[in-house]
């Protein structure tokens, strides 16, 4: 409902670690064309490859080698098709299925060249994203060895926003010539609906198929940081006034139009780095690195930093007592009551932008069987959208703080302030877009429109179920489950739906019974 008329509506699963990014980004229905133009997602095109520089290893060396050099280059081509000249390693054939794999391979995730330089194995920033957004908006300098100029304790989080961030695609406005794939002249190549393929989604050249040269329109990977500046902690209205601007210049509008509302959505993904940045941690000199990966003692008694890059709570001797002196298991229960508080707090944001999405959605129904908002007796939706401009705002901005908790892997640790601040806008802005509603509807004389209040059980009918295929397709049967492998995808575990039902409205007596056995569950 919240990511209705975008992919993430269809397929959203829960993330897993650093060296499955890239086969988790290869194997989800976001990245499967025909899948998604099956599923209503029509103007669906193939992700580009600009998704690549969070999840593949192989991202420097592509856009140095295969995109020359150019950063538009590389964001602007395919993703399937700029994945196809990631070279063979270790002895392994090109083009062979053994290419395909993990270690090396095309699917290769998170590489210790992507935080380290082999010259010396100092820290460094790889990901020319973070280092445009440091310099252009931040006030960094350029560095050669480690890509900004900063210390070592400071690179220990940095490393980390190079994808723990919120970023968007941002148009270029002009063309660029990018590599495209010779199968676009294939006559025999189609996908499921019968339209030409333009590229072949796979990660191998295979069939005859040959790299080109195409020309599309330029995008670039951009932070939206223009209004954060360093040493300043992050604040959400950091986000609307770079992103007011980018619209208002005619640069970027939105990531989707809303399927219900009609309203201009931003979709926010793992704002890690802009939280963490005015919690207390940040505010106390704690980087990433301290919580997530602690050290600790290897071979001989030297010590190390831990490297499988987890929860904190799944070390808390070595992530938290270096500074905390209290018990473990009261550590867990403040941890847990943190988020117990922010949960609520994520859901009422959540069920109130619900409640005014169902409500734009019967508004906008009411209003097109006015001869006002219709054309040639048909609802107009343009004159329907201006009616209905300020409930529209509205639900961008508040949904886009709800996303941002949401999106964002700590349930509101990083900084419990800053997100319940975020999430009590998101559930005023809802409540007073619900208002602007029947102020709308009174005005144009609608009887008896009265706004919605919805809660855990109407959320619950709301759950699409598994993912599954539509049609037959690609060897697939209509019914058929998306996902071969049972632990992806599958229904939620009853304790934690029961910790969800009783969270809104807050159940104290069961969810404050919930402490350190729900803090390490494992998916």
């Amino acid at each position: 409902m919240l990511w209705a008329g975008y992919p993430f509506s269809l397929d959203a699963n829960e993330e897993r670690g650093h060296f499955w990014i890239q086969v988790d980004q290869m194997d989800t229905a976001r990245n499967n064309k025909d899948f998604l133009n099956a599923h209503g997602f029509a103007k669906f095109g193939g992700q580009p490859a600009a998704c690549m520089n969070c999840h593949s290893g192989w991202t420097p060396w592509l856009y140095k080698n295969a995109a020359k050099g150019d950063w538009v280059r590389f964001n602007s081509t395919k993703y399937w098709t700029m994945i196809k000249n990631v070279p063979a390693v270790n002895g392994i054939e090109p083009n062979s299925e053994a290419h395909r794999g993990p270690h090396g391979g095309t699917r290769m995730g998170v590489t210790c060249a992507d935080c380290h330089n082999p010259d010396g194995m100092g820290l460094r920033i790889t990901r020319p994203a973070l280092i445009n957004a440091l310099v252009d908006f931040r006030g960094y300098e350029r560095d050669d060895y480690q890509g900004v100029k900063a210390d070592r304790k400071e690179m220990r989080t940095l490393v980390c926003a190079q994808c723990h961030v919120e970023y968007y695609f941002r148009p270029t406005g002009s063309k660029v010539k990018v590599a495209g794939e010779s199968i676009a002249k294939d006559p025999t190549k189609k996908w499921w609906n019968g339209e030409q393929k333009t590229y072949d989604e796979f990660d191998l050249w295979r069939d005859g198929n040959q790299p080109t040269e195409i020309e599309v329109d330029g995008i670039e990977l951009v932070f939206p940081w223009s209004a954060w500046k360093k040493g300043e902690s992050f604040r959400i209205e950091m986000f609307d006034d770079h992103y007011d601007a980018a619209r208002e210049k005619g640069i970027f509008a939105s990531d989707w139009q809303h399927k219900i509302t009609k309203a201009p959505m931003l979709k926010i993904q793992h704002p890690e780095t802009e939280l963490f940045s005015g919690g207390v941690h940040a505010q106390n000199g704690v980087s990433c690195a301290d919580c997530h990966m602690p050290y600790t003692r290897g071979a001989g008694g030297k010590k190390v930093t831990q490297h499988n890059i987890t929860s904190p709570l799944q070390d808390i001797n070595a992530a938290c007592k270096t500074c905390h002196s209290q018990p473990e298991e009261y550590i867990k229960a403040q941890i847990a009551d943190i988020q117990r508080s922010v949960a609520y707090d994520l859901r009422s944001a959540e069920y109130a932008t619900v409640s005014l999405i169902q409500d734009i959605g019967r508004l906008r129904t009411e209003l097109g069987k006015l001869s006002a908002y219709q054309t040639d007796g048909k609802p107009d939706d343009a004159k329907i959208s201006k009616a209905l401009a300020e409930p529209l705002e509205l639900h961008r901005r508040g949904q886009m703080r709800g996303d941002f908790v949401g999106a964002e892997n700590s349930t509101g640790f990083h900084n419990p302030r800053e997100a319940s601040r975020m999430l009590l806008q998101a559930v005023e802005m809802a409540r007073m877009g619900q208002t602007k509603l029947v102020e709308i509807a009174n005005a144009n004389g609608i009887k008896g429109f009265t706004t919605s209040n919805v809660g855990f059980e109407e959320i619950q009918k709301l759950n699409p179920g598994e993912i599954t295929y539509k049609v037959d397709m690609n060897g697939h049967k209509a019914g058929d489950r998306y996902y071969e492998h049972h632990n992806v995808n599958g229904p939620a575990p009853k304790e934690l739906l029961d910790l969800d039902a009783n969270t809104k409205p807050y159940n104290y007596k069961k969810v404050d019974k919930v402490t350190s056995h729900l803090t390490t569950y494992k998916d």
